[in-house]
């Protein structure tokens, strides 16, 4: 196989691995959640930060534990143990499917609602990819407010069994998912959020509002110039920032009120030195197809050869298919029929 190529995957896949896990952890600290939920969720605008850090945010948040996947979720949530308050440690239980990929909630938590200490569920899914609309495995886009949806949904169809039984439907509480975009529409900043309303077509019979507004979606876009709003500057300084890890330390204590221990300032300058354009496949395939193309300039035959040997090495790494057949250029079909000679599925 050829080694440079071999070298960039190694690379690229164990940075974005990295950089991943320092940000989940950064965005799980419960201060930081504290920002989160008093400016993108209604129950807690006017909730001091610190009651939200002590009294609402309930246990300590999952990171990357939880499937979304149909039958997966309840499981694992029921087997999920409450740990302690401070910091946020979850163990890797993905829902590993060859046709499907691997799926999981990036931070799962509980929190109450202040005034009625009512349980609602939230998610935040740190979504560090540069493109609004992510490619599909089948090929082209899909836009990332569709998924954001079916989130949403699967934590409000999983509580059936976990939350009540039966019937009881009564008992279903509510949910958000809060996705953190790395890249902005128009290249500004912004914040939006989506929720069930009522609406009357004919007289004006009015619901309880509790029965029926039982999910919020919010969307918080990082745009390119800093804005005036407290959980905006905060999230630019952890991802989009130039400053040095040292300047960041001291700015997240004296402006923000976060401590971060030792492992927390490490996590915090890989970030900084992978920075955020880790995530753009686009310059990972450009940098393997460009090395692919310089060595392998002759035959067709040769190119397929590298190709398949290349595919052959991220098989054995356990690399989707999908993500396979995107960074080789080789079908689907083709994949599979390699991976089963070598006895790989």
């Amino acid at each position: 196989m050829n080694e440079a190529i071999k070298q960039a995957v190694d690379e690229k896949l164990a940075g974005a691995m990295a950089y991943d896990k320092a940000a989940k952890g950064f965005l799980s600290k419960k201060r930081v959640l504290a920002y989160i939920l008093k400016r993108t969720v209604p129950e807690f605008e006017s909730v001091s930060l610190d009651d939200i850090v002590d009294f609402y945010i309930e246990g300590t948040p999952e990171i990357s534990t939880v499937p979304v996947f149909k039958d997966k979720t309840n499981a694992v949530r029921q087997a999920l143990a409450k740990q302690d308050t401070h910091a946020i440690k979850g163990a890797q239980n993905e829902d590993n499917s060859i046709t499907e990929g691997s799926i999981v909630f990036d931070i799962l938590f509980r929190a109450k609602v202040p005034g009625t200490d009512e349980i609602i569920t939230l998610i935040i899914n740190v979504e560090a990819q540069r493109s609004l609309s992510p490619k599909k495995k089948t090929g082209g886009t899909y836009p990332l407010l569709k998924r954001a949806i079916y989130y949403a949904s699967r934590l409000i169809s999983s509580q059936k069994e976990t939350e009540f039984v039966n019937s009881d439907y009564d008992k279903i509480k509510k949910v958000y998912t809060i996705w953190i975009c790395m890249e902005a529409p128009d290249g500004k900043s912004a914040i939006n959020r989506y929720q069930l309303k009522e609406q009357h077509l004919l007289h004006r019979y009015k619901e309880p509002r509790q029965n029926y507004d039982l999910m919020g979606i919010v969307f918080v876009y990082l745009g390119k110039s800093k804005v005036k709003d407290q959980m905006m500057n905060l999230l630019d300084l952890m991802f989009k920032s130039k400053k040095k890890p040292r300047e960041k330390v001291t700015v997240l204590k004296n402006e923000f009120g976060i401590d971060l221990t030792q492992e927390e300032e490490g996590d915090l300058e890989i970030m900084c030195n992978l920075g955020e354009g880790l995530y753009e496949d686009g310059k990972m395939e450009g940098r393997m197809e460009g090395r692919a193309e310089g060595r392998k300039e002759g035959r067709k035959e040769g190119r397929m050869e590298s190709q398949l040997e290349f595919a052959l090495e991220l098989l054995k790494d356990g690399v989707s298919l999908e993500k396979i057949a995107q960074y080789t250029k080789l079908s689907l079909s083709k994949i599979k029929e390699l991976a089963k000679q070598n006895k790989l599925i």
